[in-house]
């Protein structure tokens, strides 16, 4: 990763204390001790994964206006739904998802105003009935 990738990344994450003071806040301690982010190679298949102590992410995701510092939030999340309970077998992975946007909506909710949440929740609802009729 070059400099200029690591540098904006640092300015793109800036909120990830604030994420993770908003998850504490309602589902306590973080468990991991340490949190490092690993921006990888822009053929990283994914916008980001979460591990204990380390979220990776694409340099996809870093463009400048913070907007998608929303998969950031989401991996964290993953801290709690996803690495300390999770579903027993895969056909339920539907459960460690949902709990994890869950959370991020949130703490959304709690970082930003009311019309924000709305709009996120109007997406949501739209990526619902989507999936449905899929």
């Amino acid at each position: 990763m070059s400099q200029a990738i690591a540098d904006k990344a640092a300015i793109e994450f800036d909120r990830v204390p604030e994420f993770l003071s908003g998850l504490e806040a309602i589902c306590g301690p973080y468990q991991w001790g340490r949190l490092d982010v690993l921006v990888l190679p822009a053929n990283f298949p994914y916008g980001g994964m979460e591990n204990p102590n380390l979220i990776y992410v694409t340099p996809n995701i870093v463009i400048g206006d913070k907007s998608l510092c929303r998969v950031m939030l989401h991996e964290i999340a993953h801290s709690w739904s996803g690495n300390l309970v999770t579903n027993a077998e895969w056909q339920h992975f539907w459960l460690n998802e949902g709990l994890t946007v869950f959370l991020e909506s949130r703490v959304l909710k709690r970082l930003f105003n009311e019309e924000f949440y709305a709009l996120l929740m109007e997406d949501k609802v739209k990526e619902l009935r989507t999936s449905i009729d899929d």
